[in-house]
């Protein structure tokens, strides 16, 4: 449904009724008057790449809406984002959304906890022949929905890509560029992640931390472990020599990284085994084993966010005690996460370097015979993570989808960022907007 307020003369050609078929806006995004919504906007308004693409805003409230485009068209001096179409969708609504769909090649969708409200736009995504992107960091649903509806998305022709946020692009396409780059077979990969506040601290929206508790539970229960392995029911070849032992608090010296660490908890490590796992059984490249960290700064802060970790993940099981979690995240979380996210002087001065520090074999020697003693180290760096970045992660796979058909797996479905978009330009896209790739070291 289009906002029926909405001047006739402002609708682009693309949505004009023609021999009784609508047709398709290039990008749809739902959810455009959330904190990070309003960031993709000013990355499609700003960066030319998207120049001469239809766009159309999607979201519950016209009046929000419209205030978003205005706030955004200010900002960025971009007047011709006031004049993008608004189209009144609610997740509650299949109506709605429905129609939304069909007025889409691509809906961006940045509305979460996406285990609560995201299930809806994939359904109506398939049904409705749109693709869909996600910056969903939430492993069950992620998987769940490769399981529910990966046949269907194939049938459709249409892509549902999930986790295309900063998670986990930086990681699955790390993964995968130093994977490429390395001279000879990687075995395994240690990913640390490093952000880079500035003077003025950082915070994170409380959307974060929401989906954050939602996850714990699924996480704790094994129902998470246990959908994971129904979406990889073959086999992987094993291999005889395992990666070094680190505890779960260890100090990293590696180049360019100096830093205590601890595992990552987040859904980065089940993307990449996710498309490890693609890479083996559909291009038949040998798979990667991965193991996620990540460091905050120094030893004593490392164990203070444990601590407050373990105590907020324990209370989280706890269904009455997670609904006042939820409902007080600037007092649960230390200021860690706030409703009003991150003040645009903390956005402008924080960055992030992603780390991959691989080992593996030399051309010719054996997997099974000989000790993976080869090294080389990549390095991924871009701005803000949580809203610029991730805004740039988003935005370049919908435009690989929408200018890279050619280069997309065949016939469709629900898969990772990696599987999807390894033989796309999305390197490409995402250096325009920020976000590089490189190799720091290639040594024995």
């Amino acid at each position: 449904l289009v906002s029926p307020s909405f001047s006739p003369s402002l609708f682009h050609s693309s949505y004009l009724n023609t021999g009784g078929m609508v047709h398709r806006y290039d990008i749809v995004v739902y959810g455009a008057t959330g904190f990070t919504g309003a960031y993709i906007l000013k990355t499609l308004a700003t960066v030319k790449l998207f120049e001469g693409k239809s766009i159309a805003v999607a979201g519950r409230n016209e009046k929000k809406l419209r205030a978003t485009l205005d706030e955004v068209a200010s900002e960025t001096g971009v007047a011709k984002v006031r004049l993008y179409p608004v189209i009144i969708a609610d997740s509650t609504d299949e109506k709605s959304i429905a129609a939304m769909a069909k007025q889409a090649k691509v809906i961006v969708n940045a509305v979460g906890p996406y285990v609560l409200y995201g299930e809806a736009i994939v359904k109506a995504a398939i049904e409705n022949g749109a693709s869909h992107v996600d910056i969903s960091g939430e492993p069950t649903f992620l998987e769940g929905m490769q399981e529910k509806y990966g046949e269907a998305a194939k049938e459709k022709g249409v892509y549902i890509i999930g986790a295309c946020g900063w998670d986990s692009i930086p990681c699955d396409l790390g993964t995968d560029f130093l994977k490429r780059n390395f001279e000879g077979t990687l075995a395994y990969v240690d990913t640390v992640v490093k952000t880079n506040p500035g003077k003025a601290g950082y915070c994170l929206n409380t959307g974060t931390y929401e989906s954050f508790l939602l996850a714990i539970k699924s996480h704790v229960d094994g129902s998470e472990a246990k959908l994971h392995k129904s979406i990889m029911p073959k086999a992987l070849p094993k291999l005889n020599n395992d990666p070094n032992f680190r505890p779960p608090l260890a100090k990293f010296q590696e180049p360019g990284l100096n830093a205590w660490t601890m595992p990552f908890m987040g859904a980065d490590k089940n993307i990449v085994e996710r498309s490890q796992y693609f890479d083996y059984h559909e291009n038949g490249q040998s798979p990667v084993k991965i193991r996620t960290y990540f460091t905050l700064g120094s030893f004593f802060t490392m164990i203070k966010l444990a601590m407050w970790g373990a105590i907020i993940g324990f209370f989280a099981l706890f269904g009455p005690i997670r609904r006042f979690l939820i409902n007080h995240p600037e007092g649960c979380s230390f200021g860690m996460f706030k409703k009003s996210g991150p003040t645009k002087e903390q956005v402008k001065g924080t960055s992030f370097d992603y780390f991959f520090f691989g080992t593996g074999w030399e051309h010719g020697e054996s997997p099974d015979k000989d000790l993976p003693i080869k090294k080389a180290s990549a390095v991924c760096h871009g701005p803000d993570p949580a809203y610029v970045a991730t805004s740039a992660c988003i935005c370049s796979t919908a435009l690989a989808l929408l200018d890279d058909k050619e280069n997309l797996p065949k016939g469709g479905g629900v898969m990772t960022t990696a599987s999807a978009f390894r033989d796309t330009r999305i390197y490409e896209y995402l250096d325009t907007m920020g976000v590089t790739f490189d190799m720091i070291e290639k040594s024995k």
